[in-house]
C-alpha cells in the first residue's frame, strides 16, 4: 500500500462521538452551572477578604421599648450609639464630608 493511499484512508475515518459537538454543549452548560453555582460563593470571599467600608446598623429596643440605632464603622472600628434616626443621619453625613 502506498502512503499516500494510506494517508487518504485515514482521512475518511469518522470523528468519535465523544468529541462531537454535543459533549461540547454538555461541556459548556455544566461549566454554566458550575459558574452560577459559585458565583455568590465568591462574591462572599472577595467581601469577606477585601472588607467594607461602609457603616452596619443595628436597631434595638430595650425592656422600655426605646429604640437604639448603634453604628459599627470599620474605618474607624468604633461603634456609636444614637437614640434617633436623624441623629444618626447627621453623624453618618458629618463623617461622609469630614
Amino acid at each position: 500500500m502506498k502512503p499516500n493511499s494510506l494517508y487518504a484512508q485515514l482521512e475518511l475515518i469518522p470523528e468519535p462521538l465523544e468529541r462531537s459537538g454535543q459533549s461540547d454543549y454538555a461541556i459548556g452548560r455544566v461549566w454554566a452551572q458550575a459558574r452560577a453555582y459559585l458565583r455568590p460563593t465568591v462574591s462572599r470571599l472577595v467581601a469577606y477578604l477585601c472588607g467594607s467600608s461602609g457603616l452596619s446598623v443595628t436597631v434595638k429596643r430595650d425592656r422600655h421599648g426605646q429604640t437604639a440605632f448603634v453604628v459599627y464603622d470599620p474605618v474607624s472600628q468604633q461603634r456609636h450609639t444614637f437614640s434617633s434616626e436623624q441623629e444618626l443621619r447627621v453623624w453618618a453625613d458629618q463623617r461622609y464630608y469630614q
